[in-house]
């Protein structure tokens, strides 16, 4: 009984020291290894129904060609006097087109655009179209290509971006048609992706006016990383909504960000694969690639309502005019330029007869709350109450009563910072005229 006592301790205490044998393995292998993350799998294509939208365009980029009805396969090609240059490099298979630069990509324009090589297609072209170079000349006539213009939509595409690192970009943007064939012209422009090899869990947006009377007057940029996924081994959805007054961008189909401020002219896509642009030069890996599953626009049901013209807000007791030349926050009266655009103005109605008024500098709306007495600018959502206006007449003025407060927009204490209170209503302070400008 005792040796069998004995034999049995002795292996209870191998089988105790195997296993703490293995727990300590189990930790240091823990240690010593990379945890493992999950990675979100592709976000699935979208159906090609909206609610609320019909569908006015679509590429589905299934067979094994460019539909060249839809699609010119060069970049801007009446610029460059070597039009070969100019011409996309691609392909379209297993319902994806895939842009390529390959090492001997050559430079699409080398007179006025350096090293930068690119390989785009376009739904459009004519002479003179996108000068983003004030000292290149319109080298040579092409024949003019509309496969696809509009004005207003909701633009989406589902793509993988390039993983390829170093200087480079792909991109998807929109150039206003306005003005083509005739010179250079005030053209809008929209980079809907703009994304960096560089920066390969971001999502950069850019956009700019270049001299278009109706939309931004400097350039906007957002560089954000995206909230979920990996955008370069992954497919994801980028839409952007394009609204008479907004532009609004979602990643997999949730709001990313938004402009407030849209161009009112038509315009067409470009969609190409760069290096050597902005966003640097190139390394040498090759090919460089992005993949494009999708490119669709919708078109909302009912249609979209033109914005009105800017005007200046002119008060009867100071005849002085409303505007944020000092962004301090609060909109402030003064004798200021007609000119300016922090003086202008533009009414947008609500649907239920409210008014809220847009800046034309930094696209904010006036609004008002009871924290104080002094009328701000701000950013406010389209159903925020603060920043709409109930419209009275007063005379042959007008006056403003915010929704929010109950309480008129007024000039009473000749401090140069507009207030809200209970004005009366033969108040001149509380009156007020709106010109157009012209």
């Amino acid at each position: 009984m005792a040796a069998s006592s004995e034999a049995a301790q002795a292996s209870r205490t191998v089988r105790c020291r195997r296993n703490l044998i293995a727990t300590v393995l189990t930790v240091v292998i823990a240690l010593v290894l990379p945890a493992t993350t999950a990675q979100a799998a592709d976000t699935p294509p979208n159906p090609t129904t909206k609610t609320g939208y019909t569908l006015d365009f679509q590429d589905e980029f299934n067979g094994t060609s460019l539909d060249t009805s839809k699609w010119l396969p060069y970049y801007l090609p009446h610029w460059t006097s070597t039009r070969e240059n100019a011409k996309a490099r691609y392909t379209v298979a297993n319902g994806v087109l895939t842009e390529r630069l390959d090492a001997d990509t050559p430079a699409w324009n080398a007179k006025y655009d350096g090293t930068v090589k690119i390989s785009s297609i376009q739904s459009y072209n004519k002479d003179w179209w996108h000068q983003f170079n004030g000292a290149m000349p319109n080298d040579h006539h092409e024949p003019d290509f509309n496969g696809y213009s509009t004005k207003y939509g909701y633009f989406e595409t589902r793509a993988k971006l390039s993983n390829t690192g170093g200087g480079g970009h792909q991109a998807l943007w929109l150039v206003g048609t306005n003005g083509t064939g005739t010179g250079p012209a005030a053209q809008s422009e929209i980079d809907f992706i703009e994304t960096f090899f560089s920066k390969p869990t971001t999502w950069r947006i850019a956009a700019y006016g270049w001299g278009d009377p109706d939309f931004l007057g400097s350039w906007y940029l957002s560089e954000t990383n995206v909230p979920s996924g990996s955008p370069t081994s992954e497919y994801h959805i980028y839409a952007m909504d394009w609204t008479p007054t907004q532009l609004n961008f979602y990643y997999d189909n949730q709001l990313f960000k938004t402009i407030n401020d849209a161009p009112n002219t038509a315009m067409a896509m470009i969609m190409g694969i760069y290096t050597d642009a902005g966003s640097g030069q190139h390394n040498d890996v090759w090919p460089k690639s992005w993949s494009v599953d999708y490119v669709r626009v919708f078109k909302k049901d009912g249609g979209y309502t033109e914005p009105a013209s800017y005007q200046r807000v002119k008060n009867r007791q100071s005849g002085q005019y409303l505007h944020i030349e000092n962004k301090t926050g609060n909109v402030q009266y003064g004798s200021i330029p007609g000119t300016w655009w922090s003086g202008q103005w533009r009414p947008e109605p609500t649907s239920d007869g409210y008014t809220r008024y847009r800046n034309r500098w930094t696209g904010e709306l006036m609004y008002a709350t009871t924290a104080d007495a002094t009328v701000h600018h701000g950013t406010r959502a389209d159903t925020d109450t603060t920043g709409q206006w109930a419209v009275e007449t007063a005379d042959t003025y007008k006056r403003l009563k915010n929704r929010s407060t109950g309480t008129y927009a007024h000039t009473e204490n000749l401090n140069g910072t507009l207030q809200h209170g209970s004005a009366g209503a033969d108040w001149w302070s509380s009156q007020w005229s709106f010109e157009p400008v012209s």
